[in-house]
């Protein structure tokens, strides 16, 4: 069983363990706050993160392998926006491979995320291959040419239309033209779908986790932020997973297991071209202490 302690001597009766934890792991025993609990830990962390004296001793969470944080080391809210503000897809790569060890300390980046329930599923496929990327990407673009056929079909598609209703099907069959000009540039030698970046990296996750598309853009997110750090560009690839859904033969050639999922796919490399400016986006609106029928928008 989980090995949970809090330490008497060094405790300070601050109550934050009891607060944060969600699984009611501690509580007040007369005057002490001890881990009455210890089968119920989420496995969280809260409670070693918060204690101002280290007197929580858990299994998960040594004291000695999860170092104190250091605010001067953080970046203001203004640095911040300034990183969020600065990355870009990119698109156009210099014909310069990406070192390994520079993939796995961004993958290593990537797992600082929320997850749901702790439960840290997200693990990544790595493609550095040029040929093995190039066969992916055939095979995506001739995954895409075939639901692009189907789309068209005037009897397939009413009865896609009575399976996934009508405002499913029109919005794959806006894009079918432009899922048909794939194959063009294909066909003339060009990659559409990974635009021969050197890098492809998915995010995969438990096939039945039902928050799991989440926990793997979080993941993907991060490690994307990180890359512009360290003079790289990333952009993610919508069309391999749409693929990837409809293509059975394209997940075998994947090599996922039957019980993992592909939910995010990157592409990564050293970018041609710099951006040199920050553009604007739209600023969203804000809905306060909504009432049905009374929805009164705010702009940020």
């Amino acid at each position: 069983m989980l090995n949970i302690v809090v330490n008497q001597e060094t405790c300070t009766r601050c109550g934050a363990c009891v607060a944060l934890c969600l699984g009611r792991v501690f509580g007040h025993v007369d005057d002490r706050v001890a881990a009455v609990s210890p089968e119920n830990c989420w496995l969280c962390g809260h409670c070693v993160a918060a204690c101002p004296t280290d007197a929580i001793s858990h299994d998960e969470y040594p004291v000695d392998q999860n170092p104190p944080l250091d605010p001067a080391t953080l970046p203001s809210l203004d640095e911040l926006v300034s990183v969020f503000r600065e990355r870009r897809s990119s698109r156009v790569f210099r014909d310069r491979p990406v070192p390994r060890q520079v993939v796995r300390e961004l993958v290593d980046v990537a797992r600082w995320v929320p997850s749901a329930g702790n439960g840290q599923p997200v693990d990544w496929l790595a493609f550095d291959d040029p040929t093995c990327i190039a066969a992916l990407s055939a095979q995506t673009v001739a995954a895409l040419d075939r639901w692009a056929r189907v789309l068209r079909n005037p009897l397939l598609r009413s009865v896609l239309r009575l399976a996934q209703g009508v405002e499913w099907v029109n919005k794959w069959l806006a894009r079918a033209d432009s899922v048909g000009r794939l194959a063009q540039w294909h066909d003339r030698g060009d990659d559409p779908i990974f635009y021969r970046a050197p890098v492809v990296l998915v995010a995969h996750v438990p096939a039945g986790d039902s928050m799991g598309r989440d926990d793997a853009v979080y993941a993907a997110y991060n490690l994307m932020l990180a890359a512009q750090r360290v003079g790289l560009g990333t952009c993610q690839i919508g069309y391999f997973n749409g693929a990837l859904d409809r293509s059975r033969s394209l997940r075998l050639a994947l090599g996922l297991p039957e019980d993992r999922r592909a939910e995010v796919t990157l592409v990564l490399g050293y970018p041609r071209y710099r951006f040199r400016r920050v553009l604007q986006r739209r600023r969203p609106e804000i809905v306060w202490n909504v009432e049905p029928g009374e929805c009164q928008a705010d702009s940020v």
